[in-house]
Formats: structure tokens, sequence, C-alpha cells
């Protein structure tokens, strides 16, 4: 019961954490709306970072113990997480591309929306993983068993991004799709974690690889409308069902070659 007890009361903090940002940034507008929201997003990853390391140094543990040890896999696993998210994300811009879908203007792509969306993804990616996949999914798999944990922990991944849709009148079949993709997400990032040795660089350049196109080839929905998003929005998108089981059986593939060389 007290390791149920904790996982719950760890859950429960990233949560609070998560919605930090998004409320705080209700709360103000123009220039400063800006520097709040920046200052609350950073502040969610410190946060998320501290209560991570206290969890696990309150098991004798630490944050570098999660999976994110270095040795000669950590390369090549990095290679291969950057290749599978590439090619998920690739799969739903090409379907965006051709039949119909919105994407960013090639004028908008600029070298200071790379960095920025490097500054903002590099934290989001590794933070999300630790807490995510190094920390919760093990702990629930010790509870319940490897294939509940990665339902549950899949689940609550796709309930923190609520925010993205949780506003009166906004289209239930949006929100639905929504959170089935993030369920997905949650899936892919938890196997491949366990595909590799239970160790978080295949996830965390995954995640890393996906949230760069996502945000630099494709507008920001909801913030901005866009046409037909239940198709071809990123992350919104049926399409996206297939990028992300594409990108899955890229990462097994390869994984699979390493394994029998």
């Amino acid at each position: 019961m007290q390791d149920v007890l904790k996982i719950i009361l760890f859950m429960a903090f990233i949560l609070i954490i998560v919605e930090i940002s998004p409320i705080i940034s209700r709360l103000f507008t123009g220039e400063l709306f800006e520097l709040m929201a920046t200052a609350a997003f950073f502040g969610t990853f410190f946060l998320m970072y501290i209560i991570t390391d206290i969890f696990a140094r309150s098991e004798g543990s630490s944050i570098g113990k999660l999976g994110i040890n270095f040795d000669n896999t950590t390369i090549p696993q990095i290679i291969i997480g950057t290749i599978g998210g590439t090619i998920a994300a690739s799969i739903v811009i090409l379907f965006a591309f051709f039949f119909g879908g919105q994407l960013r203007p090639v004028e908008q792509m600029t070298a200071d929306l790379l960095i920025s969306e490097i500054i903002i993804t590099v934290p989001t990616a590794i933070l999300e993983e630790i807490a995510h996949r190094g920390y919760i999914l093990p702990h629930i798999e010790a509870l319940a068993g490897k294939a509940q944990a990665i339902i549950i922990s899949s689940i609550f991944f796709s309930f923190l991004h609520f925010s993205w849709w949780a506003t009166p009148g906004f289209p239930l079949h949006l929100a639905l799709i929504f959170s089935f993709n993030m369920f997905l997400g949650g899936v892919v990032l938890s196997v491949s974690y366990y595909w590799s040795g239970r160790k978080l660089w295949v996830p965390i350049a995954f995640h890393f690889a996906w949230n760069m196109l996502a945000y630099i080839i494709f507008p920001v929905f909801p913030r901005e409308p866009v046409l037909h998003p239940e198709i071809f929005q990123i992350e919104w998108g049926i399409t996206t069902i297939i990028g992300f089981l594409i990108g899955l059986s890229i990462i097994w593939g390869i994984l699979s070659i390493r394994k029998k060389e």
C-alpha cells in the first residue's frame, strides 16, 4: 500500500507542476504574458526535476539511475530514436502535404523559430521522459506488471495534455482523437524504453525529433485555426496514428538488427 500511495503522490505532484504553466500564463496579457509564460514553462521543468530527484533519492537511487546513464549504447540509441521520431513525424507531414492538410508557411520557418524550439524541446523531451518512462513506468510495473504499466502510464501521459483542449465549446471529437494520440505516443515511448534495455535515450530522442518537426512544420493548433485538424494536424489528426506506428516499427527493426549483430 505504501508503494501505491507513493506513486500516486508522485503523479499528483507532476500533474500540479504541469498545470502551473497554463494557469499562470492565462492570468496575464501582452508582453507580460510572454514573460510569465516563459518563466512558468522553464519553472515547470525545474520543479519536475526536483520532485523526481527527491523521490528517487528517498529510495536510495538518483535521476542518473533512471535510464540516462552513459555507456557505449548511448549514442547509437540516440540515433535510433532520432530516426524513428523523424520518420514518424515525416509520415504525418507527407499526408498533410499531398492530401490537403495545412503546414506552416515557409517564410515562418526561421532560424529564430528553430532555436526557440530547440530551447523548448530539449527540456521537454528529457524531463518528461525521466518522469514518465524513467520513474512512473517502472514503479507501476513493480505493482501491476509491464503491460498494465504501459497502459496506465500512457493514460496518465495523455491526461496531462488535457489543457490543450479543456475549454468550453471545444469539439469533442478533436479532444478524443488528441487524447488517444497522446496515449498512443505514450505507448510508443514506453515500449521503446523496454526494447532499448530500460534506457531513456531512444524515447528521449524520438520525443525530441517528433516535437521539433511537429512545431516547426505545422501551425500550433488550436492556437491557430487549421484545415481538417481531425485528419492532418500532427497530434490531433488520425494520420498521427499511422506516423506513430511506423515510427515504432522502425525502432523495433533497427534494434532487432543490432541485437542480431
